[in-house]
């Protein structure tokens, strides 16, 4: 009722702006489009490309690559099994950091979190954009030969390529297929000249198979419902959104909107040893705590918004927690290390 109230007095005041030349229905289709009152599958792809930018930071570009082809909605979570698979684990290294709480918890979270990226997910890829040193992120989570005390077990260098005079890093996951892309390119690289950048000698390749400590890494993951790897893949694919109407905000390190009510997130001891995260459970049940950014009903609205949320996706307050529902599974969100 909230909404419809708001599309109304909106289109009441474009129809007075306008002097009484813009019919009511008019006024009030735009009023509805501006407020997020129209169902996303409905605009037109070039109106939703421009809506995917609005929320995730991404370049026009990149937006546009990610939803043409027959993508509906913003393309958020519209993607193949083998990429929600790899964005579900790759959930499990960005969200965990400084406490250890498994397999997971030294996969180099703080790494990525410290560049800012812009994610971009596509069907049958995951770009991240990160402009000032892609090379950097791609070698801190892929796993080092000599080392399993870091990086995401069966990730491999696959190539380097030149995009628009900004290098671009192609890497591989073993386990699943999936490919994610790291690239300083803000177009998000659809193709480029390739090179070679990062030495091959030091870091783990497409030829070469899962090694041994990689194997217990993955072995120590639990199994994860389909619904719940929606879910978990979802949090990767907001990791920093912006809410249009900046009401919300997703990022990890910092407030975008630089609301005075969250600056009680910048804390001297997560100023000082850093942000905790702990992102963990098994099947259809996981939770998310953390200290610092961002606020927690500012995810559960990003996870379960009108525009850019998960479809089906729901939120409902249990205690001190949001806990998001979809199907059979459910993430808890709550601040705090324990």
């Amino acid at each position: 009722m909230t909404l419809d109230k708001d599309i109304t007095e909106l289109a009441r005041r474009m129809q007075d702006e306008s002097g009484g030349t813009v019919p009511y229905q008019t006024a009030r289709l735009a009023a509805a489009k501006e407020l997020g009152g129209l169902p996303v599958h409905s605009l037109s792809a070039e109106d939703r490309i421009e809506l995917r930018a609005q929320y995730t930071g991404e370049s026009m570009d990149a937006a546009g690559f990610a939803i043409r082809g027959g993508i509906h909605g913003l393309g958020l979570d519209h993607c193949s099994d083998e990429q929600r698979s790899f964005r579900a684990l790759l959930a499990l290294a960005l969200f965990n950091g400084n406490l250890y709480t498994g397999p997971t918890a030294r996969w180099n979270h703080a790494v990525v979190a410290s560049y800012d990226p812009v994610m971009s997910p596509r069907r049958d890829r995951f770009v991240m954009v990160a402009e000032r040193a892609p090379e950097n992120v791609a070698t801190r989570l892929m796993p080092a030969a000599w080392d399993g005390s870091h990086g995401v077990p069966g990730l491999r260098y696959e190539g380097t390529y030149n995009c628009h005079g900004h290098a671009s890093v192609r890497l591989r996951h073993l386990p699943t297929g999936a490919q994610l892309s790291i690239t300083g390119d803000p177009a998000g690289c659809q193709r480029g000249g390739k090179r070679s950048l990062i030495p091959r000698d030091r870091y783990l390749t497409v030829g070469q198979d899962l090694m041994a400590h990689e194997r217990r890494a993955l072995a120590g993951v639990p199994p994860i419902s389909g619904d719940a790897a929606t879910l978990l893949a979802g949090l990767v694919s907001r990791y920093n959104l912006v809410d249009r109407r900046r009401r919300w905000a997703t990022s990890l390190s910092w407030d975008p909107l630089e609301r005075p009510e969250v600056e009680h997130r910048r804390e001297p001891a997560v100023l000082r040893d850093g942000a905790v995260c702990r992102l963990w459970g098994a099947g259809d049940s996981w939770e998310f705590r953390w200290t610092g950014y961002p606020e927690p009903h500012d995810l559960a609205r990003a996870l379960t918004h009108r525009e850019a949320g998960i479809k089906s996706a729901r939120v409902t307050r249990r205690g001190d927690a949001f806990r998001v529902l979809l199907g059979t599974a459910s993430l808890d969100l709550r601040e705090g290390e324990d």
